[in-house]
C-alpha cells in the first residue's frame, strides 16, 4: 500500500512541476552560502560595501524570498491534495499521509517566519542604500 501512496504522490509532484515549467518559473535557488554571507553582514561589512553591492545583495535576498514562497506554495498545494486522497486511504498509508501533513504544516510555519525575516533584512539594506543616496554618499 505504501508504494501506491508514494507513487501517487510522485505523479502529483511531476504534474505540478510540469505545470510550473509552463509558467516559465525556474527552480532557481540562490546559493545558501551567499544568503548566509549576506545575512551575517556585520555593521563594518555593511559600511565597507558599495551601494551597488548592497543593491545586488538586496536583489539576491528578494530572489531567495521568491524561492521560499515557491516552497511555501508547494506545501500548501500538497495539503490540498492530501485532503483529496485522504478518504481513499487506510492503515499504513493513512498514517504515512498524516505524518507528511504534519511535516508540511511545520514547514509552512517555518517558511513564513524566514520569509518575513528575509524581507525585513532586504528592506533594511535597500533603506541603507537610499540613505546613502540622499546623504550624498552614493558609492
Amino acid at each position: 500500500m505504501m508504494n501506491n501512496l508514494t507513487e501517487e504522490l510522485n505523479i502529483y509532484k511531476n504534474q505540478l512541476d510540469q505545470w510550473t515549467k509552463t509558467l516559465g518559473l525556474s527552480r532557481y535557488q540562490p546559493s545558501n552560502t551567499e544568503i548566509e554571507t549576506i545575512l551575517g553582514f556585520t555593521r563594518d561589512t555593511l559600511r565597507e560595501r558599495s551601494s551597488i553591492q548592497l543593491s545586488e545583495d538586496s536583489i539576491i535576498l528578494a530572489q531567495y524570498g521568491l524561492f521560499l514562497q515557491q516552497k511555501n506554495n508547494e506545501c500548501c498545494v500538497f495539503l490540498k491534495w492530501s485532503k483529496q486522497v485522504k478518504g481513499r486511504l487506510f492503515g499504513d498509508d493513512l498514517s504515512k499521509l498524516a505524518q507528511w501533513v504534519r511535516q508540511a504544516e511545520l514547514r509552512i510555519e517555518r517558511i513564513a517566519y524566514l520569509t518575513r525575516r528575509i524581507e525585513l533584512i532586504g528592506q533594511s539594506i535597500t533603506g541603507l542604500v537610499r540613505a546613502r543616496y540622499y546623504g550624498g554618499e552614493n558609492i
